[in-house]
């Protein structure tokens, strides 16, 4: 799936929140994420205005729904996984630093939706670690781990690490991306990810929490487009022999 990541970029208004899922449900994009943050996150004077009323989600998701898409929610609130239930959550993603907090992740499988276990900058035997616990043949239906490096720098991307993780990880790999050139995302095609997270954001005049990283509301729909047809340059990884020839192209070589 391509998931387009509202994060917290609604500015906590929700005429303004609505507006993303308004503009995402007409693109090719197939799920929609929010993050709901713990309790201290929004006490703090500097994001309490991030917080958005718990009965806007009911609206949201309805919309959603409605136009044949999946939303998820990005959880750090660990006590509000029955009312996310309540409210038809599709599936659930898990920030990096809960990782290693295995009894919120045996509550969110005990919904019996997907989960997406953001891996961050978690070390190879943390991730080993969660790979062992979780690895019966049960879970791994459930599960998928997302790369993603908390780095703006393209440096930082490391996308070599997805077919890496693929080969120890019982859970399939997607890519989450963080890095403010946004070329990124095409580059991650290559390495055949599960999924993709792409963080979105809206008006210019506004500066979002999730700002640097973010894909323009306006340009995401012809962006997916591209994904898509890019990932089909991919190829099946064999020689074929191609019987549909280009005549000019075969002309040309011919001729030299």
């Amino acid at each position: 799936m391509i998931i387009c990541e509202v994060g917290l970029n609604h500015q906590g208004d929700e005429q303004y929140s609505f507006e993303y899922v308004k503009e995402l449900t007409k693109t090719k994009c197939e799920a929609i994420t929010y993050q709901i943050r713990e309790d201290s996150f929004y006490e703090n004077e500097e994001y309490k205005y991030l917080k958005l009323p718990f009965s806007h989600y009911s609206k949201l998701i309805s919309t959603t729904h409605n136009n044949g898409k999946k939303f998820g929610v990005a959880l750090a609130e660990h006590s509000l996984i029955d009312e996310c239930e309540g409210l038809g959550v599709d599936f659930y993603k898990v920030l990096s630093w809960d990782l290693k907090n295995y009894d919120f992740i045996d509550n969110l499988l005990k919904t019996k939706k997907p989960i997406y276990v953001s891996t961050g900058m978690s070390p190879v035997e943390e991730i080993e670690e969660f790979c062992d616990r979780y690895s019966e043949e049960y879970f791994t239906d459930k599960i998928t781990l997302i790369h993603t490096q908390l780095s703006f720098d393209v440096e930082d991307v490391n996308l070599k690490a997805i077919p890496f993780l693929d080969n120890f990880s019982p859970f399939p790999v997607a890519f989450g991306n963080h890095c403010e050139n946004l070329n990124v995302l095409y580059t991650s095609l290559a390495f055949n990810p599960s999924d993709i997270f792409m963080y979105i954001k809206n008006r210019k005049d506004v500066k979002h929490i999730d700002e640097r990283h973010s894909v323009r509301l306006v340009e995401v729909g012809n962006m997916i487009t591209d994904m898509i047809e890019l990932e089909k340059s991919l190829g099946s990884a064999v020689k074929l022999k191609i019987e549909k020839k280009d005549k000019y192209l075969i002309q040309n070589v011919e001729d030299n």
